[in-house]
């Protein structure tokens, strides 16, 4: 596997998730999770001015934010993990849950300085 297989968004969640880049059965459900995560983002005022939509080659080169890539990637995790393969306790679900709305939170902050949605 190429050295740019971590600059590929999906390769990252899934990661994160513990699936390995080359299993490629979940593609389809973890894309979609992550793409409603990106919609999210969206109505946050984060990235492009259009909600991104990612497939299995895009690269993070092409979401265009001044938020950090390791918040954002902690966010999409946390959004799709939730859906995907969320975890049994409830106090875990729990602190997911919150971590996703603190990372909400100061991703607007952000956005309210200045930061967030790149227009071109």
């Amino acid at each position: 596997m190429s050295d740019n297989s971590h600059d590929i968004i999906l390769n990252d969640v899934k990661r994160m998730l513990g699936i390995q880049p080359e299993v490629d059965e979940f593609d389809i459900d973890v894309t979609s999770h992550v793409n409603s995560a990106f919609f999210t983002l969206n109505q946050l005022g984060i990235g492009p001015d259009i909600p991104f939509i990612i497939d299995n080659t895009t690269e993070w080169s092409a979401f265009e934010t001044s938020i950090p890539k390791k918040v954002v990637l902690d966010y999409l995790y946390l959004k799709t993990k939730l859906v995907f393969d969320p975890p049994a306790a409830s106090n875990i679900f729990e602190a997911y849950k919150n971590r996703i709305a603190e990372l909400e939170f100061r991703m607007n902050v952000m956005v309210d300085n200045g930061g967030g949605i790149v227009t071109g």
